[in-house]
Parts: C-alpha cells; sequence; structure tokens
C-alpha cells in the first residue's frame, strides 16, 4: 500500500496499529538527539579508573525514546602499553532485540587513531555517538581531559529539536531577515546591547620533533575577551594543565612536547562583537540587514539561541555550532 494514514478509532479491530506505526508519526517532526535542557543530560564525565558514568536524561533515536533516570556506569576495556585508540559512548538502537542500550564502542590502536565508524543500518542497528574517549597507551586511569563531548555535533548527534529548528537555513534566513524588524520593534524600548559569538580557526602541523611552543595564528585574539580552544589530534586540550599562554599571548606552550612531525594543532577563537545603541539600529533597519548578510555565509549548520547575558554566562560550556544573541534591558 503507497499511502498510510491514521489514526482513527477502531471499529470491530479493522483499524490496527503497532510500535512503528506510533513512532514513525513523528520521523518529519522531531529529529534524532538528546536533550538540550538540562546542560548536563546524557554528558559523559569521568569517574574512576577506567569507568565513565552517563549522566541522567533523554534522547531519541529514531524516534524510540531511552531515558536514563540514574548515572549510568560503563567500563572502558584496558588500554594498549604502546598504542593509543579512540573509543566512542554511542545510544545504540537495535530493532531486532527490541532495544535501546548505552555501549562502548571500542576503537583501533594506532600511532594516530581515528574514532570508531558509527553503525547505522537501514531498518537495523543505528548509533548516536554521546562522546569520544582519548585512550592513551598505559593509562589505568581516564580523566575529563580525555573526553570530547559530541552531543552538539548533529553529524553524530546533536540536540533533540522540532519543527521550527529543521527549516532549511535558506529560508530560515528569509524568515529571520524579514521578521527581525518586527522583532526589534517589539524590543526597542529595552533592548541596550546585543552581542554575536562568531568564531575563527587556525589549522598547524609541526614541522619538528619536538614543538612545545606553537603560535595561535589568529591576529585579532584577544586573550583578555575572547575564549580559546586547542585541538591536538582532534582532541581539545585543558587550558593551564595541557598548555599556558605565552608572555606575547600570541601563542601557547605545550605542557609536554609534540614528538611527531605532521602532528595537527588547531586553534578556535570564540569572538564577540558588541552592537550598541539597539534604538538606532532599529531606526535604520538597513544597517542591521547588511550585518545578517554577513553572517549568512557562516550560519549553514548552526543554531540560533537568544538569551540574557546573565543565561549565557551560567552556561557550562558554549556550542562553536550555535550562534547566540545575547539582549539585555536595563
Amino acid at each position: 500500500m503507497a499511502i498510510k494514514y491514521g489514526f482513527f478509532d477502531s471499529v470491530g479491530g479493522d483499524r490496527k496499529y503497532n510500535a512503528d506505526d506510533i513512532s514513525n508519526y513523528f520521523l518529519s517532526l522531531i529529529s534524532n538527539g538528546v536533550f538540550a535542557t538540562p546542560a548536563t543530560c546524557m554528558q559523559v564525565v569521568a569517574s574512576s579508573g577506567m569507568t565513565v558514568n552517563v549522566s541522567p536524561g533523554w534522547g531519541f533515536v529514531r524516534c524510540k525514546y531511552i531515558h536514563n533516570t540514574t548515572y549510568e556506569s560503563l567500563t572502558l576495556e584496558p588500554a594498549n602499553m604502546l598504542y593509543n585508540r579512540i573509543d566512542r559512548i554511542v545510544i545504540r538502537l537495535d530493532p531486532a532485540s527490541r532495544s535501546i542500550t548505552l555501549a562502548v564502542k571500542k576503537g583501533e590502536v594506532a600511532m594516530s587513531p581515528v574514532p570508531p565508524e558509527l553503525t547505522r543500518v537501514s531498518d537495523g542497528i543505528y548509533e548516536l555517538s554521546l562522546a569520544q574517549i582519548a585512550v592513551n597507551a598505559g593509562v589505568i586511569e581516564l580523566i575529563q581531559a580525555d573526553i570530547t563531548d559530541e552531543r552538539p555535533d548533529t553529524n553524530v548527534c546533536g540536540y533533540v529539536t522540532g519543527l521550527i529548528d529543521q527549516i532549511d537555513t535558506t529560508n530560515l534566513f528569509a524568515q529571520f531577515t524579514a521578521a527581525f524588524n518586527d522583532w526589534f520593534g517589539n524590543v526597542q524600548d529595552t533592548v541596550k546591547a546585543t552581542t554575536v559569538m562568531y568564531e575563527l580557526t587556525h589549522h598547524y602541523e609541526t614541522a619538528t620533533d619536538d614543538e612545545s611552543e606553537i603560535e595561535i595564528g589568529i591576529p585579532s585574539f584577544n586573550y583578555a575577551l575572547d575564549t580559546l580552544n586547542v585541538f591536538v589530534n582532534g582532541l581539545k586540550l585543558v587550558a593551564g594543565i595541557d598548555y599556558t599562554l605565552n608572555s606575547d599571548h600570541d601563542g601557547i606552550i605545550l605542557a609536554k612536547a609534540l614528538d611527531v612531525i605532521g602532528t595537527p594543532v588547531d586553534f578556535q577563537v570564540l569572538k564577540s562583537d558588541d552592537i550598541t545603541d539597539a534604538e538606532s539600529i532599529v531606526g535604520d533597519f538597513q544597517q542591521l540587514a547588511i550585518q545578517v548578510q554577513a553572517l549568512q555565509n557562516r550560519f549553514g549548520g548552526m543554531t540560533l539561541m537568544k538569551c540574557s547575558q546573565a543565561q549565557y554566562d551560567q552556561m557550562e560550556s558554549h556550542d562553536a555550532n550555535t550562534l547566540y544573541i545575547i539582549s539585555d534591558a536595563e
């Protein structure tokens, strides 16, 4: 039958529905992922030894739900004595066993390891990745710095969204541009400043076998105001532990030198542009439209979030794939 429809009351047993009929109803309405609130929803945190905990929370996989009501402990296999590996903590839907579980997906050991591929089979096992875990050679205990949160990454997990968040970016900007003037018109008596967060990046590969001081490569970086994230081989370093800024604040000094030529080092700087005197911008919407147009090329795949400065400051972390529109009233 090419057409399906529902739901209607059964009369004499002529309308019968199964679990897939109910779940598939939501396929075009709700995305895969975990809930965005609270911030700790399904977060992977280090525990003791080779054990990690997955925080309580809700998730959706192909419109089947998982509700983790307490901290779920998962134990990783021991580290290899010579080589590193990267494991993943996944939510795994298995239609054959009619279950959704939390599991460790073990990676392969290598000099430069990569995370294991997620299993995503049509009408079969489907996995979402909550986090990557760097299992370095010889370690006997994991720390939080070994864990890379993948919940915000829509390619492997993402946050559960509804209808509005699933609008194509092009259409979203068409609506955004048209509606922004109305929104500002409603708040122009109270809005005094707007801050737009954006990202700058620089990629570097080591040229010698003992590099420990590396330039950030982003001239506009302001150490007092901006947020700096540093990644080596895709793994995020911890400021003050894995590295410190040099005296000129234009480079980092690694706690441990990189001894493999060609090791990738990526810098990410999150900056902010303050738009003051919002009332005058409302009066001349063309100026704002120019700024919106300038952001359009950077908006693909990103989420727009409007919040107060207090809410922004209280967030445990800030997603690089989100544009934060911060509006404060006097």
